[in-house]
């Protein structure tokens, strides 16, 4: 696990600590907007063939304007192409959308000083156990992602988080719980009561178009996250 990420994972889901990724930038004006606006982490789709993918050129520029870490964003990619994707964004963490499998992830977590987060697509309480079943000995963090068919993930698809709060306590100490889907300045406050995440993760709730960040939209998410005490949740 990276310093920079270790430092942040304080245990369960504590307000206080509560990090903010604006994912699938685009340009350096949006990065540096964004990292103005309060965000810790700077997402970046490398995988190519998606609305919001970026070239190296331009990773390189974003990279080199900013100081957030920055956390690239990959697809079903072989491994020497995801170490070098990751490395030329200088990444911190890796986030994963594809269908890689345990021994791929324990790969590429050796080659880097970085996290892995691992995305899921949820419909329920169901995907999120098999989740930490399945991948909770090999990863840093889970994303929580909203399904939607024939799509790895980034759809802006909302998922039930009321379902879902009550297994947050099944995450462990050391597991980052990471939400995204759906996500903007009007839910925010509701997902972080219910999920009580380490970190939530906000793409086109941001944006004024695919691909443009919106800096007044960015301002009140960050506020709106971090504005409120979690909420009571039952218990499993």
């Amino acid at each position: 696990m990276c310093e920079i990420c270790q430092d942040k994972t304080n245990g369960v889901g504590q307000l206080g600590n509560l990090q903010v990724k604006v994912c699938g930038l685009t340009n350096v004006a949006d990065a540096i907007r964004a990292e103005s606006a309060g965000a810790n982490y700077g997402g970046m789709i490398l995988s190519q063939g998606f609305g919001r993918s970026i070239s190296l050129e331009t990773v390189t520029e974003i990279v080199s304007a900013i100081k957030m870490p920055v956390v690239p964003v990959l697809v079903n990619e072989d491994i020497d192409t995801a170490e070098h994707l990751s490395r030329t964004a200088k990444a911190t963490v890796i986030q994963l959308h594809g269908k890689e499998t345990s021994a791929y992830v324990q790969e590429l977590a050796m080659r880097g000083d970085w996290s892995i987060w691992k995305a899921i697509a949820v419909k329920g309480k169901t995907e999120v156990l098999e989740a930490l079943a399945e991948w909770e000995p090999f990863v840093d963090g889970i994303v929580l992602d909203g399904w939607s068919p024939g799509t790895p993930g980034g759809t802006g698809t909302k998922f039930p988080w009321e379902e879902i709060g009550s297994v947050r306590e099944k995450f462990s100490g050391n597991l980052e719980l990471i939400v995204a889907g759906g996500l903007n300045h009007t839910n925010v406050r509701d997902a972080v009561g219910f999920l009580r995440p380490d970190t939530v993760d906000v793409s086109s709730g941001v944006e004024s178009r695919v691909g443009k960040k919106d800096g007044q939209l960015m301002e009140l998410f960050m506020r709106n996250a971090r504005s409120l005490e979690y909420r009571q949740i039952g218990h499993l």
